[in-house]
């Protein structure tokens, strides 16, 4: 019931999916709208289920909200992972809402103190950057950062398939002596793990190649998002514009029609979906609010991926490593 096009698009999103993977589908939420959607569409033959929620956390209600929404459609989602009945959750609503009911009903990794929202950034030579924490935590300590740099590695490893992540603090500066005591103190202990800690990075390297995990706090990692997410709009929308401006570009346009989809791709969220909040002991992935089908039906195929791929399990041998590190620093 979560996000600016629900339930419409989430439910068809919802039937894509179960169409192209075979896997069952529950469509969590109010059954009256959910099934007018259903009845629009051609479900002949997929394994589809409505699990009803009476309940729905809006975009704008206070966070406090999850305590008194029981029955919300992401209560009961993130309860079918716990009890076995599904193997992840996806919502495109309320991001602070999902982190709090998951972290509270799924419980947290051992040796993680808050889940952490990673977000691929496209690079210009192919690829993704992974930063995180990209606003699921807006004030972090040291310890909260290093977290994020093993889980951040760690999926980067596993979903992306980078051989050994190279991971970066997110500064002011390239020099070791930039940036605050906070970061300081984190790469001291990140250079005594196996992690490939590279050091601190600028914003202007978040699109390039010089590290493939980037960590920050929620803060600044969400307004990098954001304002990365504008930039490509605008750019596209600005050629979009150009380009018909004249006979003669729209001509040259049409010839490079494939090289400006291509673009649109690259840069389009709904590529890769939604991401899966790190940290936590089963998979809840968030999408995007603005998410539509396409999204919708790639943020479940990362779900799918991610509980297959024991992401939970694996993280915790990584932070065990980073402790044992912490340990050896302090003796």
């Amino acid at each position: 019931m979560g996000g600016d096009h629900a339930p419409a698009e989430i439910v068809r999103g919802g039937v894509e999916y179960a169409r192209m993977s075979g896997r069952k589908v529950l469509l969590v939420g109010q059954p009256e709208p959910i099934e007018r959607v259903l009845a629009d569409l051609d479900t002949s033959g997929l394994d589809l289920e409505i699990v009803p929620a009476s309940q729905v956390i809006g975009f704008g209600e206070k966070i406090t909200s999850v305590r008194s929404k029981r029955d919300s459609s992401i209560h009961v989602g993130a309860r079918l992972v716990r009890d076995g009945k599904a193997t992840a959750f996806v919502s495109a609503g309320h991001t602070g809402a999902v982190m709090a009911v998951s972290k509270v009903i799924y419980g947290l990794i051992p040796g993680v103190d808050r889940p952490a929202l990673p977000a691929p950034l496209p690079r210009r030579t192919g690829g993704y950057t992974i930063l995180l924490d990209a606003g699921a935590n807006v004030d972090c300590r040291t310890e909260h950062l290093r977290q994020f740099a093993v889980m951040g590695s760690h999926y980067a490893r596993r979903i992306f398939g980078v051989e050994n992540p190279r991971v970066a603090l997110l500064s002011i500066g390239e020099e070791d002596t930039k940036g605050n005591d906070t970061l300081r103190e984190v790469a001291r202990i990140l250079r005594e793990t196996s992690i490939n800690f590279v050091g601190n990075v600028e914003g202007t390297h978040l699109f390039g190649d010089r590290a493939d995990v980037v960590v920050c706090d929620g803060f600044v990692g969400n307004i990098a998002l954001k304002v990365g997410e504008g930039i490509a709009e605008a750019i596209v929308g600005m050629i979009r514009d150009e380009v018909t401006k004249t006979f003669f570009r729209k001509v040259g346009a049409f010839f490079l029609r494939r090289a400006f989809g291509e673009l649109k791709r690259r840069t389009d969220y709904a590529e890769y979906g939604g991401v899966p909040l790190l940290g936590l002991k089963k998979v809840s992935v968030v999408a995007h609010g603005r998410s539509r089908a396409k999204a919708i039906r790639n943020a479940l195929r990362v779900g799918d991926a991610a509980a297959r791929g024991r992401i939970a399990e694996r993280i915790g041998a990584d932070i065990e490593e980073l402790h044992r590190a912490e340990e050896r620093l302090v003796h």
